[in-house]
């Protein structure tokens, strides 16, 4: 009993020394990990003011929803740095008219600037439409502005 004990104490220890070491996640210096982790995107758009969640993966993936569900699904797609300091993204996202008919894809290459304040980025956007075939139904830019999601305080 007294072994069991003593083995439960120093699991417990260790896992407190372990919190206790973990860094906070309240702000994140976007220089510092690049564009890992949750952005609200504001996107200025030839039809207008829009709005999208991006989600970007220590392993080179993303993820993107936006205000134009449900005829367009989430999109999926990669990043990496390119060497000129900034991030370029591509992310294919499926379309589908007002019955829910497979219709297409949408195609978006971006190219992030990290910056100009902690936890921002600008960028631009550059999308395609495509048919069910590949072929380029219309092509549009768009203005992007991030602001990486933080944790908050619960008792805020």
């Amino acid at each position: 009993m007294r072994g069991s004990r003593r083995s439960l104490l120093g699991v417990l220890a260790a896992g407190t020394a372990a919190i206790a070491v973990l860094p906070s996640r309240k702000a994140v210096d976007a220089q510092e990990t690049g564009p890992v982790g949750a952005w609200l995107v504001s996107a200025s758009r030839a039809t207008g003011q829009g709005v999208a969640l991006l989600t970007f993966n220590a392993d080179g993936t993303f993820m993107r929803s936006a205000d134009t569900h449900p005829v367009q699904t989430v999109g999926h797609g990669v990043w990496s740095p390119n060497g000129n300091g900034d991030i370029d993204a591509m992310y294919i996202a499926l379309r589908f008219d007002e019955n829910r008919a497979h219709v297409g894809s949408q195609k978006t290459r971006i190219r992030i600037t990290l910056g100009p304040e902690p936890d921002q980025f600008t960028g631009i956007g550059k999308v395609s439409t495509l048919g069910l075939d590949g072929s380029v139904q219309g092509t549009s830019q768009t203005q992007l502005q991030g602001k990486r999601i933080v944790a908050e305080p619960f008792d805020a």
